[in-house]
């Protein structure tokens, strides 16, 4: 008899030893999964095949602190690993099954008869499973949990194994070894977790080495629009190739709108389609930047939440799928561009590499390419209103001397090549010293800005007109004969006459000298052409002022 118990206890060592072997083998695979569905299949197959269960499942704990299945196989009916995604069990029910159930070391048997099992059925915390064999132990609803563990110890899933093949509880043997098996399964989720953060991770210092200088040159050399443009196309473009999106799109603020800038992602179609929906009110994308949704300086938003009139504009929208998926199929991310607090624009992104939101450490250098759109927008905004400064008249807005002699080649030979004459008004506010004098220079600067804007109102877009400074304004004409520029010159003083700005409605007059090109106009020597007609109209203004002001005079 003793000997016939010593064999048994060697067969039985054997085949432990077999079945650890198996799993050892299992755990060699796990550990080179490339894919969450591959590694949690793995799983629950090497439950069912080498621990004799006919299906298994595995459920993560999901925010809302439930358990939901992402895996389950079924050798039964050989359907391979699959979803079953009607399983939700709260982790306060959880802990209920824990209490009551049958402690096998990590394993956790829960006999279906028991009331309380009875009661989380009926609120549907547990469903019933099919069984293979009538068993007085196991029934449909009768569970063995074994837990994962992430350390120190942290419970953030399920192993579940379904009808045992003899329809009993686990001996201590299986449920050790099943312990084994989900703690090789913890490991290799986190190994994988780890895994794919560190290429999202490399992927994103990789593009950050790679594109650093190239942004930096941008940022700093930018003068002129299309370099401003090819700044944003390349931020867009650095989300998508390295980033971790499929997605990206930048939209820059022009007073309470977003105009579109760039695309990255978008087939030509989709790209169109979004064209269409610009500009965007900023008020739309300012619903979404609220602090509950912040994480670092962006914003991280459920596509559920996204205001009406929106979803059309952020880039993980697009036809297909995309338009109701986003961010782990549920959100998107919105990273504003920004400049000393002040808000230029914004960065939307969306179609996450291997669906998962992104962490912070991701966020943070998506920032860094924002940071740099910034930097090229706001160095942009300030060559523009440099370049304005020297190009413009402050007060008025209108080209100063210096630019209208700037124009001059410009004008003239497009006049010359068209054939046509060219003219010029002198124009003088009358009796601005009196003004200035009674009531003040901002009064003063108050009329010469209202003079300004009605000029410029009654004029062409092709025509020219610049303050030479005080309160005289210079017109540039082309295209009109000798009657037409005086009759022009009459409808400005007319124009000007009906000024109310400054309570002069009425009273405030100019005088207007003329001046017109004989024949046609000649290319040769342009700026010499102007400065001669210039001087003509300014001859025609003082005779206007000898004979009285508030009149036209034409130089002959």
């Amino acid at each position: 008899m003793e000997d016939s118990r010593k064999d048994d206890g060697d067969i039985a060592g054997e085949i432990f030893g077999t079945i650890l072997g198996t799993i050892l083998g299992t755990a060699r695979v796990l550990a080179t999964a490339s894919h969450e569905d591959e590694l949690l299949g793995e799983v629950c197959g090497s439950a069912c095949d080498t621990l004799g269960f006919g299906a298994a499942a595995i459920a993560l704990l999901d925010e809302d602190d439930c358990f939901r299945i992402k895996a389950r196989t079924d050798r039964r009916k050989k359907r391979g690993c699959s979803n079953a995604g009607e399983f939700r069990l709260p982790l306060a029910d959880l802990n209920l099954l824990l209490k009551i159930g049958t402690k096998m070391g990590d394993a956790v048997w829960v006999d279906g008869h028991d009331r309380m099992v009875g009661r989380l059925a009926d609120r549907g915390s547990i469903l019933d499973r099919e069984i293979s064999v009538e068993s007085s132990a196991w029934n449909p609803r009768s569970m063995l949990l074994v837990p994962l563990y992430r350390p120190p110890h942290l419970l953030f899933g399920l192993l579940l194994p379904e009808d045992p093949s003899n329809g009993e509880p686990p001996s201590p043997i299986v449920a050790v070894l099943l312990s084994t098996l989900a703690s090789f399964a913890s490991l290799s989720i986190q190994l994988l977790e780890s895994r794919i953060h560190g290429e999202v991770q490399r992927g994103i210092l990789n593009a950050q080495r790679q594109r650093i200088a190239q942004v930096y040159r941008a940022s700093g050399a930018v003068r002129r629009a299309g370099q401003l443009q090819a700044m944003l196309q390349a931020t867009a473009d650095a989300v998508t190739e390295a980033g971790g999106f499929g997605r990206a799109v930048i939209y820059l603020r022009q007073g309470e709108m977003l105009e579109l800038m760039a695309i990255s992602g978008l087939d030509s179609a989709e790209a169109s389609d979004l064209a269409n929906e610009s500009p965007v009110p900023l008020a739309l994308f300012s619903a979404i930047m609220q602090p509950q949704m912040r994480i670092s300086r962006s914003y991280l938003l459920d596509c559920h939440r996204i205001p009406r009139g929106l979803e059309a504009t952020m880039a993980i929208i697009g036809k297909g799928n995309s338009r109701s998926e986003g961010l782990s199929g549920e959100g998107c991310l919105s990273i504003p561009i920004s400049d000393h607090q002040k808000l230029l624009g914004v960065i939307s992104v969306g179609q996450p590499e291997e669906g998962r939101s992104p962490d912070l450490e991701q966020v943070q250098a998506l920032e860094f390419f924002a940071d740099q759109a910034g930097a090229a927008v706001a160095q942009m905004t300030y060559f523009d209103e440099l370049k304005m400064l020297a190009e413009r008249d402050p007060l008025t807005g209108l080209f100063n001397r210096r630019s209208f002699w700037n124009l001059v080649d410009q004008v003239a030979s497009s006049a010359s090549g068209a054939g046509l004459s060219l003219a010029t008004l002198y124009i003088d506010i009358d009796h601005f010293k009196s003004i200035n004098d009674e009531f003040g220079h901002e009064v003063g600067d108050k009329v010469i800005s209202d003079v300004a804007k009605a000029l410029s109102g009654r004029l062409r877009s092709q025509d020219v007109i610049a303050r030479f400074g005080g309160e005289e304004f210079v017109v540039l004409v082309a295209g009109v004969d000798a009657s037409q520029a005086t009759s022009l010159a009459e409808s400005l003083r007319l124009v000007v006459a009906a000024v109310g700005g400054a309570g002069f409605a009425g009273k405030l007059t100019i005088s207007v000298g003329v001046a017109v090109t004989e024949g046609k106009s000649s290319a040769y020597s342009a700026r010499i052409l102007v400065e001669e007609l210039v001087r003509r109209a300014d001859a025609a203004l003082y005779r206007a002022k000898i004979f009285g002001r508030n009149r036209v005079e034409i130089f002959r």
